[in-house]
């Protein structure tokens, strides 16, 4: 069972670096579109409400939230088990984990959508 959660928490590593990539490129390489006819500084209030209420860009930040809490809350719980602290209070860690991430990520999602003006 472990290790299915494994094999998750590097599939979320390498979805993050990809989004992340594509973050990269839309937020700090826009000069270079604007060059060849596409594009215009994302920090402009028009572009962040483009992007605010362009769907396929919102369901993008959704799952990069799901992917982001899944894996940093399931490292961060693997790194706190190895302590005698962790290991201890194993199943309260867990269960704080989890109420934190879903709280997080109701959070932002509501946020994200409400963004968008929906």
């Amino acid at each position: 069972m472990k290790a299915k959660y494994w094999i998750l928490h590097y599939l979320a590593g390498l979805i993050l670096f990809v989004l992340l990539l594509g973050h990269i490129f839309m937020m700090h390489f826009y000069k270079l579109m604007e060059k060849i006819g596409f594009g215009r500084d994302p920090l402009e209030w028009e572009s962040v409400l483009e992007r605010a209420r362009n769907v396929t860009l919102s369901t993008l930040y959704i799952l990069f939230l799901f992917f982001a809490l899944f894996h940093g809350f399931y490292g961060l719980k693997n790194i706190l088990i190895e302590t005698d602290f962790g290991k201890r209070y194993e199943k309260i860690v867990v269960y704080i984990f989890w109420i934190l991430g879903i709280f997080l990520f109701i959070f932002g999602t509501y946020t994200t959508i409400k963004a968008g003006g929906v």
